[in-house]
């Protein structure tokens, strides 16, 4: 990536100062800042000095600040403003102080309620996208954030790589036929195959793995090359979540079957339909003794009353 030409102190479009780096991804520099004019927090991130070159990675940074501030909900990061630093795009967010999704999972399996609570954010973040016509495309635990603190709080990142509606662009798709975009292990069948018809289900199979991943400890494809990867998400068979954790209820299985269904139709008609089927189907079994119970009260209560006649 080379070297960096920002740094402390600098003063970004005569109203950010940024304060200290906080990380470098694929598509900038992400600085702790602050607003001089109000002393507020912000996060600021700066496009990479290498990929000015690149028009195409220059209109997705500023598609970033577009898709993201179309998205009115508390669980979606929020763009504070936008703009250019010596011809680079900026974002303005607020400060998030917490973890993604992917460093919790590094440190071990998350709870079982955590799970849930964490994957209905998500599903409300991502519903409140596809309503605004705007759908994430790199949805994976990297790219939601949990804010620090003892309640489940969580903010959807990065949507460098959302397909916006026609209605917010008028200037043409920027993906190009065949190209494959997202993270290899959430990407949807129709991601791995390279179709221009992405849609909004897109997102709720990237969903699907993550909550697989969070409720049965593992990811439902183990392959690690990207070859074998893809033949599992486009043909191999969806292992139950039970054939892997016998103690998980059975109910998961066909939330799991539904959820991973490879035609987009089968799948869950919306994200928080998705969570809300999980939440019941990762509920702790009922014994069913009930109808036993009752059966063997009646055979008493008849077993008493021949006694009763006979005496």
């Amino acid at each position: 990536m080379g070297s960096s030409d920002l740094s402390p102190g600098l003063v970004i479009d005569d109203r950010w100062e940024l304060l200290s780096a906080l990380a470098t991804g694929s598509s900038g520099e992400v600085f702790a800042s602050r607003e001089r004019s109000t002393g507020r927090e912000v996060a600021i991130k700066v496009m990479r000095a290498d990929l000015m070159g690149d028009p195409v990675a220059v209109k997705r940074f500023e598609r970033e600040a577009q898709a993201t501030g179309s998205i009115q909900h508390p669980k979606v990061v929020r763009v504070i403003g936008h703009g250019h630093h010596r011809g680079r795009p900026y974002l303005a967010m607020e400060l998030l102080h917490g973890e993604t999704l992917e460093a919790r999972l590094g440190r071990g399996p998350v709870p079982r309620e955590r799970s849930l609570a964490v994957i209905a954010q998500i599903a409300a973040a991502l519903d409140a996208a596809h309503d605004a016509g705007v759908i994430h495309r790199d949805l994976k635990p990297d790219n939601v954030f949990l804010l620090e603190g003892d309640a489940v709080d969580v903010r959807v990142l990065d949507f460098g790589y959302a397909k916006l509606a026609d209605h917010l662009v008028g200037d043409g798709s920027l993906t190009a036929a065949n190209a494959l975009l997202g993270t290899p292990l959430y990407m949807a069948p129709e991601q791995v195959q390279a179709s221009r018809e992405v849609d909004a289900r897109a997102d709720l199979w990237s969903l699907a793995v993550i909550a697989y991943e969070l409720v049965v400890g593992r990811a439902p494809f183990p392959s690690t090359t990207m070859a074998d990867l893809f033949v599992e998400i486009l043909a191999s068979p969806i292992p139950p979540p039970s054939s892997i954790d016998p103690s998980l209820p059975r109910g998961l299985d066909a939330w799991a079957a539904r959820a991973l269904a490879r035609a987009r139709d089968d799948r869950f008609p919306s994200a928080t339909a998705l969570a809300r089927s999980l939440a019941d189907a990762a509920r702790p079994e009922r014994r069913r003794y009930g109808p036993l119970v009752a059966l063997i009260a009646l055979a008493l209560i008849a077993l008493a009353l021949a006694v009763a006649r006979a005496r």
